[in-house]
């Protein structure tokens, strides 16, 4: 279970890491900007899913 607990969490944390590149690429398009309030919420959407990661990687932790 604890191996299951890691996992998770370190896919977490890269899903994390892959949101906050893409919300600040979403202000940068010409096409389809985004919103201030639309790039904060996909900010903030990244970094609760990285510590969520984060707080799952460390509850699976191996000894």
């Amino acid at each position: 279970m604890r191996g299951v607990l890691y996992k998770l969490g370190r896919v977490m944390q890269l899903i994390g890491m892959i949101l906050l590149p893409l919300a600040i690429a979403g202000n940068l398009s010409p096409e389809h900007t985004l919103n201030l309030k639309e790039s904060l919420l996909l900010s903030g959407t990244g970094v609760v899913v990285f510590m969520i990661g984060w707080l799952l990687q460390q509850a699976g932790r191996p000894e």
